[in-house]
Order: C-alpha cells, then sequence, then structure tokens
C-alpha cells in the first residue's frame, strides 16, 4: 500500500470474532473490506475460552464450517460450588468447548483472509476522523472509508470517537486469571468448574485445557473494589497455594451495553458494543452474531445504495441481542447481590433441574425470561416447602 489514503467500502477495526465475523460476511459477499489490528496474531488475550452451543450454532451460521482445528477440551456438564463447598454436579448433559483465544481468534481471521478480506495486521489507529471518514494509522498511513465497524474490543479506540468514551467506569466489569499448570490439580479436571461467593457482584471459574486449567473471577469492578486479593484467596482455597504463573487482569463489559450500537455511518458490536452477558460471562457467540449483523447490515446498505441506513438496519438485527442483555440485566439484580447468593447456595444441593436450567440457558435453549419464572417460582416453592416440613 502507498501512502496515500487508501480507499475500502468498509473498514474493520479489531481482529476478534466479531471483527472476523464482519470482515469475512461482506468479504465472501465481494464487499471491498478491510480489517486492521493494533496486533501480529497468533497473540494472547484474556479469555477463559468457554464456548456454549450458542457459541457452535453462531459459528457454524457465520463461517460455516467446523471449528474442530481449534477445540482444545469438550465436556458435557459442571460443577457449581459456593465458595469450596460442592452446591450440585450435572454430567453428560449438555456439551460445553474450550479453547485457548490465541489460536480460536487467528483461525477466525485466517478464514476472514481466505474469503477475501484484507489485513492489515500490527497497525496501530492513531486518529479516527469521523467527519471526513478517515482513520490515520500510527506509521503514518490513512485510510478512507464508506462505513467502519469497530470491533475492537473493551477499550474501543472507535467507540471513545464516537461516544467520548469506551465504557462507563461505574458500571464496568474486571476480571482476573491465571493459566494454572494441569499438575496443580489432583484429580483431574473434566468439567469446568463455577464457583459462587468469591466476590461480590461476580463469580469465579476453573476451566479445562489441552495444557492448563484456566483459573480466574469476574464481576462489577466498583463491587469488588479489592478484587486482587479476592482472586488469589480463592486460588489458595482452591489449589491450596498460588500456583506459579502471572496474574493478570482485564476489563470486562458487566451488562452495560450499547442502546445504541453506532452513529452515523459508524457500527459498533462485541467487546467495543459491550456485549459481555453478565449472567453466564458469555461473549464469544455474541461478538460473533453481532460481527454477523453489521456486516449483513452494512452489505445491505450498499447493495441498495444507502449507505446512510446501515446503522438502522443494524439496530433492527440487534435488538434481539439488545433484548437478552436487558432480561439478563434484570435478572442479575436477583442472582448476584449477597442475600441471591446466599439462597442459590440453598437452592442449589437440592435441585438438579436448577442446574440442568443453568445449562440450558448457555446452550440458548431457554431464554431469560422463563429462566427468571423458573428461578421465581424457586423462590416461591422453596419457602413453602420448609414451612410444611418437605
Amino acid at each position: 500500500m502507498t501512502a496515500s489514503a487508501a480507499k475500502f467500502k468498509v473498514v474493520v477495526v479489531g481482529g476478534g470474532p466479531a471483527g472476523s465475523a464482519a470482515a469475512r460476511t461482506l468479504a465472501a459477499a465481494g464487499v471491498a473490506v478491510c480489517l486492521i489490528d493494533k496486533s501480529a496474531f497468533p497473540r494472547d488475550k484474556l479469555c477463559g475460552g468457554l464456548l456454549t452451543l450458542r457459541s457452535q450454532k453462531t459459528f457454524r451460521q457465520v463461517f460455516q464450517t467446523d471449528w474442530s482445528p481449534v477445540i482444545q477440551q469438550q465436556s458435557r456438564g459442571a460443577q457449581f460450588y459456593f465458595q469450596q463447598r460442592l452446591l450440585n454436579s450435572l454430567t453428560d448433559y449438555k456439551d460445553i468447548f474450550f479453547t485457548c483465544r490465541r489460536e480460536f481468534d487467528a483461525h477466525l481471521l485466517g478464514l476472514a483472509e481466505q474469503s477475501g478480506a484484507k489485513l492489515l495486521l500490527d497497525r496501530q489507529v492513531q486518529g479516527v476522523d469521523l467527519e471526513n471518514s478517515r482513520l490515520s494509522l500510527a506509521d503514518g498511513e490513512t485510510i478512507d472509508f464508506d462505513l467502519l465497524i469497530g470491533a475492537d474490543g473493551v477499550n474501543s479506540a472507535v467507540a471513545r470517537a464516537v461516544f467520548g468514551s469506551s465504557f462507563h467506569r461505574n458500571k464496568i466489569g474486571f476480571g482476573f486469571e491465571l493459566e494454572v499448570p494441569i499438575s496443580s490439580a489432583s484429580p483431574a479436571i473434566p468439567n469446568p468448574e463455577i464457583y459462587f461467593g468469591v466476590l461480590d457482584w461476580g463469580y469465579g471459574w476453573v476451566f479445562p485445557k489441552r495444557d492448563t486449567l484456566t483459573a480466574g473471577v469476574g464481576g462489577l469492578l466498583r463491587a469488588s473494589p479489592n478484587m486482587r486479593g479476592d482472586f488469589e484467596a480463592f486460588l489458595k482455597a482452591r489449589f491450596g497455594r498460588i500456583p506459579p504463573g502471572q496474574i493478570k487482569g482485564h476489563f470486562i463489559p458487566f451488562g452495560d451495553f450499547r442502546r445504541v450500537p453506532g452513529r452515523g455511518n459508524v457500527l459498533l458490536c462485541g467487546d467495543a458494543a459491550g456485549l459481555v452477558e453478565p449472567i453466564t460471562g458469555e461473549g464469544i457467540a455474541f461478538a460473533m452474531l453481532s460481527g454477523f449483523y453489521a456486516a449483513e447490515s452494512a452489505k445491505e446498505a450498499i447493495m441498495s445504495g444507502r449507505e446512510k441506513t446501515a446503522l438502522a438496519l443494524y439496530q433492527a438485527r440487534y435488538a434481539g441481542i439488545a433484548g437478552t442483555f436487558r432480561q439478563a440485566n434484570r435478572l442479575r439484580r436477583v442472582l448476584f447481590p449477597k442475600m441471591g447468593q446466599y439462597l442459590l447456595a440453598k437452592a442449589l444441593p437440592k435441585s438438579e433441574s436448577l442446574a440442568r436450567r443453568q445449562m440450558d440457558l448457555m446452550a440458548d435453549e431457554l431464554n431469560y425470561r422463563d429462566y427468571g419464572r423458573f428461578l421465581l417460582a424457586k423462590a416461591v416453592t422453596g419457602p413453602m416447602k420448609v414451612l410444611l416440613g418437605r
């Protein structure tokens, strides 16, 4: 590319699942699309790496291929704890998959490139000129666009250019993670472990991978000001010590999604739009789906010769995701306060159906409204059974 301004119909900033989904969809439709990312790939990405049946369904819809090359572990159940006390365990129920984001994201990016997307990797976006629809890169190159898709994560430079900030400090989540050697756990862990009661407005996890266990905690940052200390206490309780390795932290969207995912000719998707669901912590499925929706909307607007309609078209598709997140946000006000976690700890040991409904939720086989109704019924019938001596 020369030093003069290059021009693309659509520029995607960010090479994670949302950006790759958008770039792949547009390129496959013959739209001139360029994807820019500040990193060279493969690159490390802090993430538990859990992939649900929802993720699998979305991956197949968007990339139209099999993801087995980047799946490190598969299980069909989960264990639920309150602090270190086992509450309930499911086996042979719903499929859950685990990946390493270093491998997963590079694979998706490769699929986008195979479809014809132009990749500019290891290239930092330095400025976003919305008035002139132009990006400036750190090396001095400029790139013009008709439509811009911001998929550049929770610290999105595109979101900052559009809204003045990438997220609201009082509403953001945070997470700490550590890759733990498999030898630190005996016996081996075949299924994911979910821990309640280790954070205020959050939870912990241990996920099995091919070579390591991913241990982490995540929750609302302002509710857990000593989250690093809480994580270290969790590690000591779970493994008997803090295992060797580097503890890493990162911001996580925590239900504070963009009600309008963009402005003008700019569309936001994935973490840049705040799309990490606050009950299960799922983000990859919603990243891929929102990237796909943004691309489909951009494609439709371009094909009709009315690029200015892209955001309205995207908003209509995005409404389904927004509805899911509104329901999840209402539900978290019940589940995450200390009293909610205490009641959950009381109910889970006595109810396999409660654990199963949680897995159904992650599999996209149960919506949040019906899950909330189920929890309400449990909350009503549980005390009645105690009163009746059952």
